[in-house]
This record gives C-alpha cells, sequence and structure tokens, in this order.
C-alpha cells in the first residue's frame, strides 16, 4: 500500500516560513554577487535587481590589482591554518581526558571550563594579558586566545564518551598507551566531528574582526577582514573614489568595487563546505544528543 504524506495546515505555514527566511539570507548573498557583476551603467542607473545586467569583469580585476588584498588573504589563511591546528589539537586533547570517567578531579574541571562560558574577564584585562605575555602584533595574539572553544569543546567529549570502550580495552591488552589509542583509533573514528568543529574553527579564524584589530599594528599582519573594513567603511580602496574612470572606455563604480571585494572575502571560506558536506550532518548531531 502506498502512503500518501498528509498535507497540514502546519505544515503549509512552516514551508512558507521556511521559504521565506531563505529569501531574506540569501537574496543580499545573490544581489551583491550581482552588481558586483554588473556594468557600471546599470548599477547607476538601478537596473541590477536579481541578475548581473552587462556582464563586466572589471570590477574584480580591480580587486585583485589591490595588493592589500593578496596581503590580507595570505595572512588569513596563515591565522586559518595555524588556528585551526592548535584548536582541534587542544579541544580533542582535552575532550579526549574528560570523557573518562575514571579521569581524577573529572567534575571539577569541566565545572571550571564551563565556569568561563559566563564569566569572561573581559577586553581590556585581556589586552593587558596579550601585552604582558609580549604577544603583540604577533600571531599568537590572534590564534591563541581562543585556542579553545568551551562549547565545540563540550560537544567532543560527548562524541568522545559515546565510543565503544571495547575497542580502547583491546588495544590497552594489545600494550597500547593512552596516547596511541587515541591517536590510532579514537581520532579515525572521530573524523566527522573533527571536521565539523574544525569547519567552525576555520571560519571563525577566517571571520576574526575584532582580536586582530586590537592586537595587530603592524598593516603587513592584517587579515583580509580588516582590509576589508577600510575599503567598505572608511572608503580607503587604494584605487578609486565614488567614481572614477581608469581610461575613457572603463568606468568604475565604487559600490561595484565594494560588493566584488566582499565576494573575493567570502567565496574561498564557502567553497570549502561541499568537501565536508557528507560529515557535517553527522558531526552535528552525534555529540549533541547527550549533555
Amino acid at each position: 500500500m502506498i502512503k500518501t504524506r498528509r498535507i497540514t495546515l502546519f505544515s503549509i505555514i512552516n514551508n512558507l516560513v521556511l521559504f521565506l527566511v531563505f529569501i531574506i539570507m540569501v537574496y543580499p548573498f545573490i544581489y551583491v554577487f550581482a552588481v558586483s557583476l554588473s556594468s557600471p551603467e546599470a548599477v547607476m542607473q538601478n537596473k541590477v535587481v536579481f541578475l548581473p545586467v552587462g556582464i563586466n569583469t572589471l570590477n574584480y580585476r580591480v580587486v585583485f590589482s589591490n595588493m592589500g588584498i593578496w596581503t590580507g588573504y595570505v595572512n588569513t589563511i596563515k591565522y586559518v591554518c595555524v588556528g585551526t591546528i592548535i584548536n582541534l589539537t587542544l579541544t580533542s586533547l582535552m575532550a579526549y581526558a574528560l570523557s573518562k570517567k575514571q579521569l581524577f578531579g573529572r567534575k571539577f574541571f569541566s565545572l571550571f571550563i564551563v565556569f568561563t562560558m559566563f564569566f569572561q574577564g573581559g577586553m581590556i584585562p585581556s589586552y593587558i594579558l596579550i601585552r604582558n605575555l609580549k604577544m603583540i602584533n604577533t600571531i599568537w595574539a590572534v590564534v591563541l586566545p581562543g585556542a579553545v572553544s568551551t562549547w565545540y569543546l563540550m560537544v567532543m567529549r560527548t562524541f568522545f564518551s559515546e565510543l565503544p570502550a571495547e575497542l580502547e580495552e583491546a588495544a590497552m591488552i594489545d600494550g597500547c598507551h593512552p596516547f596511541k589509542i587515541f591517536l590510532s583509533i579514537v581520532l579515525p573514528l572521530s573524523k566527522p566531528i573533527l571536521l565539523t568543529i574544525g569547519l567552525f574553527y576555520a571560519v571563525s579564524h577566517w571571520n576574526a574582526f575584532t582580536g586582530p584589530l586590537i592586537y595587530l599594528n603592524d598593516k603587513s599582519k592584517y587579515p583580509l577582514q580588516i582590509i576589508m573594513r577600510q575599503i567598505l567603511i572608511t572608503g580607503d580602496t587604494n584605487f578609486t573614489n565614488a567614481v572614477s574612470f581608469l581610461d575613457d572606455s572603463h568606468l568604475i563604480i565604487s559600490d561595484a568595487i565594494k560588493y566584488a571585494t566582499i565576494m573575493v572575502s567570502i567565496l574561498p571560506i564557502i567553497m570549502v563546505y561541499p568537501f565536508i558536506q557528507k560529515y557535517f550532518a553527522k558531526g552535528v548531531m552525534i555529540g549533541s544528543v547527550k549533555g
């Protein structure tokens, strides 16, 4: 017997609301992309609504001609790679230790860590600490202050606690020490949660703005987000004012360049998601079922 799906008023309203939310979230991205690829004349006449009008790649060529963009890219990629490796290393080690019920002081350490979710020192004490550690204007001031996220630590701890204990017991009988068990057995089985949390950490580093703005003084070390701020807010584009001519045939609109800059800054991190999509849903659900 073929079962038909029952359509209710709730499901109709729910789908309409979700579709509206989808449009609200996606349309700005589509509009920015369309303007960044549209001709200057179409942008000036407000003809761009949904699709690019008069395909024009000059905006992107102008953006990539700014060496600050390339410097920001290099710095951001460096911060993302180093920071994510540190994040995953420390988070996984701490989570694995806290997942063991025989750990002495397990409850105390767990409560001490959770305490930091609700009470923090604040910006000024954090700056004084970073300054006293002589990390101002270094990569460590960007990647170390958020080395471990309490929430991600708790999620990963729950994931590790759900792994079959028999696997580790069998490895211990074979003579494996805890660290080898962690590297050879636990981590290979934890690929979904590691990739998922690694993506969250990477996105956090990619979008980092406040920390680099406070701790970095050398412009050559600025990440892409600060370069974007100079272009989008202060208008320091280094290549155009409101409207300027590169030559007699090329008109450049500052808004179109700003939108092209936005696309350049978000597309790389978006392109990472398809490669770990199959692990994403599993990694989010596993580890969030139990407290």
